[in-house]
C-alpha cells in the first residue's frame, strides 16, 4: 500500500496522452451507462456491476485515479461519472433512430439529458442537411450550458480548455474516435514560442498580454505551454499551470452551484425553450386540422 501511494505521488501530472490510449474503453463504459435500463436495486444487479467494472477499468487505464494533473482529463472523468451517477433514473434520450431535425418532446431540466439531446439534434441536423451555423450554434450553446450546470466547466475555465472538453465529451457521447487536438503550423509554433518567451518579460503588462495571446491561440498552444511547466521561473511555471487548468476543479463546488444560480438559470432557459417548441407544435397541429377541415 505504501509503495502504491509513493508511486502515485511520483507519477507525472495527468495529461491527454493516456486519455487517448484508453479512449475505446471510456467509450465502451459510456455505452454501457447509456444502455442501462433503470435505476439499480439495493444490490446493484449484474448489469450495474458490469458497467461499474468497465468504468473502473477505463479510469485505471486512462490514469484517472492519479491525483492532480491537468484539468481536461479530470473534466472528462467528471463528465463520465455524472452519466453513471443519478442519471440511471430515467436516463437520457437515445442517440439512435432519430430522424427528425428536432425532438420536441426531448427537453428536460436534467443537464445531462439536455446535453445528450442537444447532440441528438446535432446529428439529426447533419443527417437532414440542416446544419447551418445558426442551428449548430443553438445546440452547441445548450451543450455548453449543460456542461456548466453539471460542474464540468465554469466561467473561470480557460476558453481553450472549455472548447477541448466539449469536443471530448461530444465524442464520448456519440461513440466517436478520439478527437485529435489542433496542431500548430510552423508559423503558429514560432508565434507561440515568442509569446511564451514574453511570459518572463520585465513588464507585468507584457506578461499579462502574452498570457492573453496564448489563450487566444487556443488548444494548439497547449503542448508548448506544457513544456514551460519545468521552467525555473516560478511565475512562468505558475502561469503554465493556470493555462493548463492544474488545480482548476469546478466540480468541487458544483453542488452549491446547482442549488443556486446556475441551476435556476439553466432550468428557466429550458422551460422557456420547451414552451416555445410546444407552442410551435400546437400551432402546426391547429393549421393541419384547419387544412383537413377545408378538404371535408
Amino acid at each position: 500500500m505504501i509503495a502504491l501511494a509513493a508511486a502515485l505521488l511520483l507519477a507525472p501530472p495527468q495529461d491527454e496522452s493516456r486519455l487517448k490510449e484508453a479512449w475505446p474503453k471510456l467509450v465502451e463504459a459510456w455505452k454501457l451507462a447509456e444502455a442501462y435500463p433503470a435505476a439499480p436495486g439495493a444490490d446493484g444487479g449484474d448489469e450495474y456491476l458490469k458497467a461499474a467494472g468497465k468504468l473502473h477499468e477505463a479510469f485505471e487505464s486512462a490514469g484517472l485515479y492519479i491525483p492532480g494533473g491537468e484539468y481536461v482529463p479530470l473534466a472528462v472523468k467528471t463528465f463520465i461519472k455524472a452519466r453513471f451517477r443519478g442519471w440511471f433514473r430515467g436516463g437520457a434520450s437515445s442517440l439512435k433512430g432519430v430522424d427528425l431535425p428536432y425532438r420536441l418532446e426531448g427537453m428536460s431540466a436534467d443537464p445531462m439529458r439536455s446535453f445528450v439531446d442537444a447532440l441528438t439534434r446535432l446529428k439529426a441536423l447533419e443527417k437532414n442537411r440542416l446544419d447551418d451555423e445558426d442551428n449548430v450554434q443553438d445546440e452547441l450553446a445548450t451543450a455548453r450550458k449543460a456542461l456548466k450546470a453539471l460542474g464540468v466547466t465554469a466561467d473561470a475555465t480557460p476558453g481553450p480548455l472549455r472548447r477541448r472538453v466539449l469536443a471530448l465529451a461530444r465524442a464520448i457521447a456519440l461513440g466517436e474516435p478520439f478527437p485529435e487536438p489542433a496542431k500548430a503550423t510552423e508559423e503558429q509554433a514560432k508565434a507561440i514560442r515568442e509569446q511564451i518567451g514574453r511570459l518572463s518579460h520585465d513588464s507585468i503588462e507584457e506578461r499579462e498580454k502574452a498570457a492573453r495571446e496564448l489563450s487566444r491561440m487556443g488548444e494548439a498552444a497547449l503542448p508548448f505551454i506544457r513544456e514551460t511547466l519545468k521552467s525555473e521561473d516560478a511565475e512562468v511555471a505558475a502561469r503554465a499551470r493556470q493555462m493548463l487548468g492544474i488545480g482548476h476543479a469546478p466540480w468541487i463546488t458544483a453542488p452549491e452551484a446547482l442549488a443556486a444560480d446556475v441551476k435556476v438559470r439553466f432550468m428557466e432557459e429550458m422551460r422557456v425553450r420547451e414552451k416555445m417548441e410546444l407552442d410551435a407544435l400546437r400551432a402546426r397541429a391547429a393549421a393541419e386540422e384547419a387544412e383537413r377541415a377545408k378538404r371535408k
